[in-house]
C-alpha cells in the first residue's frame, strides 16, 4: 500500500519516522509532498520506503491512503486544487478544520477520520487520538503510539487542545533548570536533574485507571512536606485553574469561536 502525505511539516516527519522504524513496516510505501523540500528529501534519504512526489497531485494520484497535513490557513486553497478519486481514503491531521469541511474539500474521495498525532510518534510513543473510530487506521498507528478512538468530534477537539500543553511543559522545565542555574548549579547538571526528575514523574502517569490522578497527588504530597507546600501555593496562585482556562480558549479556537489573537481574560 502507498500512503501519501500532503504537507511535510513536523507532524508528518514524526509520523513517517515512526512508521518507517516500526517493526511491521514491510509492504508499505510512503510518498511525500515536495513542500518543505529539505525535510522531505531528508526522510527519503534516511528510509528506502520514502519517495518525494513531483507535486501534491502526484501524491493523490499514486496513493491509496492520503493524510492531509497542511496548515489550516491554506487548507482550502491547497485541497481545492487537487483531484481526488472515488473510494480513495483520506484522513486529516489538520487541527482546526472539522470533518464536514474536509469531506467537502476532497470529494469524491472517502473521508475516514481526523487524527491527532503528536511529535513523540517519531519515537513510537505518545497518544494518537482519532474520530470517528477506524480499525484500519488504528492498526496502522498502534505501532507508533497509544491509539484513542472517539465518536464525538468535540472530544477529539479536546484532545487536540490538550496537545497545546507541550510547549508550556518544556517552558516549565526551562524555568526550573534556569532556577537551578541561578543557584550555582552547572548547566549540564541542572538540565540532567530537571529532565530526569520530570521523566521519572511522567512514567508514573502512563498506567491509566480511569479514576484520574488524585491518588498520585496524595502519594507525592507528604503531609506538611515540601510537595504539599508547593502544591498549596500553586493552587492559591491559580496555576492549575489558569491551565484549564487556557485549554478552554484553545478548544474555542479549535471550533472556530476564537483566534490566535484572543487571550485569557
Amino acid at each position: 500500500m502507498t500512503i501519501g502525505f500532503i504537507g511535510a511539516g513536523a507532524i508528518t516527519e514524526a509520523v513517517v519516522t515512526g512508521l518507517c522504524e516500526a517493526a511491521d513496516r514491510r509492504g508499505r510505501a510512503i510518498l511525500l509532498s515536495p513542500r518543505t523540500r529539505e525535510r522531505s528529501r531528508s526522510l527519503s534519504e534516511r528510509y528506502a520506503a520514502v519517495r518525494v512526489a513531483a507535486d501534491n497531485q502526484q501524491v493523490v494520484d499514486r496513493s491509496e491512503l492520503v493524510f492531509l497535513a497542511v496548515r489550516p490557513q491554506v487548507a482550502e486553497t491547497v485541497l481545492a486544487a487537487l483531484a481526488f478519486r472515488p473510494q480513495q481514503r483520506v484522513a486529516s491531521f489538520i487541527a482546526t478544520v472539522d470533518s464536514a469541511q474536509i469531506s467537502r474539500l476532497i470529494q469524491p474521495a472517502r473521508f475516514i477520520a481526523r487524527v491527532a498525532p503528536v511529535p513523540p510518534a517519531a519515537r513510537r510513543a505518545g497518544p494518537i487520538a482519532m474520530c470517528p473510530p477506524n480499525e484500519s487506521l488504528a492498526e496502522l498507528f498502534s505501532s507508533i503510539g497509544t491509539v484513542i478512538q472517539v465518536s464525538d468530534e468535540g472530544q477529539l477537539d479536546a484532545f487536540f487542545s490538550v496537545s497545546a500543553l507541550m510547549a508550556p511543559y518544556f517552558e516549565l522545565l526551562e524555568s526550573v533548570s534556569a532556577w537551578l542555574r541561578a543557584q550555582g548549579v552547572e548547566a549540564a547538571q541542572a538540565d540532567a536533574y530537571t529532565g530526569s526528575l520530570f521523566r521519572a514523574i511522567a512514567e508514573k502517569s502512563t498506567q491509566p485507571s480511569g479514576e484520574g490522578f488524585a491518588e498520585l497527588v496524595a502519594e507525592h504530597a507528604t503531609r506538611a512536606g515540601i510537595n504539599e507546600q508547593m502544591r498549596r501555593e500553586l493552587l492559591a496562585a491559580g496555576f492549575f485553574s489558569q491551565a484549564q482556562a487556557g485549554l478552554d480558549l484553545i478548544k474555542e479556537r479549535m471550533q472556530g469561536r476564537a483566534t490566535y489573537e484572543d487571550t485569557l481574560k
